[in-house]
């Protein structure tokens, strides 16, 4: 979905890494893996949960990419989680790469996405990451809830049935 911004920021990002950051060469890639992996998880975790307009509005430069946005909030704990727990950094080197990748990422993509010329809305959107609009927004608007309305059902008839079912066997044995 976002691989050729990845690739597009790619250069840029290893040469700050390094100069910024101090990160060695070799730390280089597997950062960028971790980072590009957590942002887009985060992403698609806020689409799935119906905030497709937040993440718009930030990837396209109509919303603040500031500590204000909660969205920039989510995608920071969500790399520093990544960093620890794939990387194994501690936390204060997680949050030093973190509080600089974050902005720059975000940065980085809405120059791309105002480069490419698309519209700050749905259609715009879907067109830059490549995703037909419908199956956006209806991933978006409703796919989820019903997933989770339906594994909610089966998780709750399966309960009653093991629980019938423990009980018919405790009346058997009496």
């Amino acid at each position: 979905m976002f691989e050729p911004i990845v690739n597009a920021i790619k250069g840029e990002f290893a040469e700050k890494a390094q100069s910024v950051l101090g990160l060695e060469s070799a730390q280089i890639e597997p950062t960028l893996k971790c980072v590009s992996g957590s942002l887009v998880d985060t992403i698609k975790k806020q689409v799935f949960g119906g905030k497709l307009d937040d993440v718009i509005g930030l990837l396209t430069g109509n919303n603040a990419a500031d500590a204000s946005n909660p969205l920039m909030g989510a995608l920071s704990s969500g790399l520093i989680e990544s960093f620890t727990s794939r990387m194994n950094m501690d936390g204060a080197q997680a949050q030093k790469i973190t509080d600089f990748t974050v902005p720059f990422a975000v940065e980085k993509i809405v120059e791309k996405f105002k480069e490419s010329g698309h519209t700050a809305d749905l259609d715009g959107f879907a067109s830059f990451i490549g995703i037909d609009k419908n199956i956006l927004k209806s991933v978006s608007d409703g796919i989820g809830g019903f997933f989770g309305n339906i594994f909610g059902t089966v998780y709750d008839l399966s309960t009653i049935s093991i629980l019938w079912f423990e009980g018919a066997s405790a009346m058997a044995g009496l």
